[in-house]
């Protein structure tokens, strides 16, 4: 529900203008002017682990291994969450048209438009179902909270990533960890009473 609230406030502040477009534009030219080309390259590598091809390799490699293990349930919530994530940002990009930051990239701009950001939503969903998977799993609660922490720290990394290269405005990114979190709490909740009802 949060994720849900803090995506249509920052919807409806990108479609009104005003502060929050005007942040954007103050980070985007900062980060044109002021990131080091050392901070760019670990940038990158995060950028790739959230884009198409690493979350493929990513997802592609928990699904085999929860098939083998014979918890195909759990494989199948990871390929649903990921591909309908990735059609709900698909369709929230068509719906707001927003261009991305032109002030200057490290990597090639994307073709598609900036809000929300895909890779912020998508690593919110892979990494955060992974995570949950995981801690439960484990019989330490701190154990559990290491794996959803872990989780947590590798799709802010993820989002950051495209602040630092520029191909996303702050708020884009903000905008696809709710857009995330709120499409994971669906599919974790779809998947509890699934559970309950076999």
């Amino acid at each position: 529900m949060v994720g849900l609230v803090v995506f249509t406030l920052l919807a409806q502040a990108f479609v009104n203008g005003g502060q929050v477009v005007s942040f954007d534009d103050n980070v985007s030219r900062w980060v044109a002017e002021h990131v080091p080309t050392g901070v760019e390259w670990v940038a990158r590598v995060f950028t790739w682990l959230g884009g198409a091809v690493g979350t493929v390799v990513v997802a592609g490699g928990a699904v085999g291994v929860l098939w083998r293990a014979s918890r195909r349930a759990d494989a199948q919530f990871v390929v649903l969450a990921v591909l309908g994530i990735t059609a709900l940002v698909a369709a929230l990009k068509a719906i707001y048209e927003r261009a991305r930051p032109d002030l200057g990239s490290a990597i090639p701009l994307p073709h598609s438009y900036s809000f929300p950001s895909g890779h912020a939503a998508t690593a919110v969903v892979l990494y955060g179902a992974l995570g949950v998977l995981a801690a439960e799993r484990v019989r330490s609660r701190r154990r559990a909270a290491g794996w959803l922490a872990a989780a947590a720290v590798v799709a802010f990394a993820i989002g950051t990533s495209r602040i630092l290269l520029n191909v996303h405005f702050v708020s884009d990114v903000a905008a696809g960890f709710a857009v995330g979190l709120a499409w994971l709490g669906c599919c974790l909740i779809a998947r509890d009473a699934l559970s309950h009802r076999s």
